[in-house]
């Protein structure tokens, strides 16, 4: 390998290893505790929706987010905290 092949490969590898993961994200904390169910009537209709660790599961599907469930259920956009009642 070359002097100036060796130099960049090395600079290369001091930039991977110094290359720190992004830090994980916070859970909010107007979510119920990872396993909770969160119950809702909408329109007559029982809704519940299992919080899991990176999402939640409505119907037999896992979505990533609180607003996207209710957005489904709601055939718009709505804020999920709003629509089920979890703001502070």
């Amino acid at each position: 390998m070359k002097k100036k092949s060796k130099q960049f490969a090395a600079k290369l590898t001091e930039q991977v290893v110094n290359v720190s993961a992004p830090a994980p994200k916070e859970r909010d904390s107007r979510l119920p505790a990872v396993g909770s169910i969160i119950t809702k009537t909408y329109r007559g209709q029982p809704i519940e929706v299992k919080v899991l660790e990176n999402g939640f599961e409505y119907q037999g599907k896992t979505y990533k987010s609180i607003s996207r469930v209710a957005m489904d259920i709601v055939k718009r956009p709505i804020s999920g905290y709003v629509f089920f009642g979890l703001t502070k």
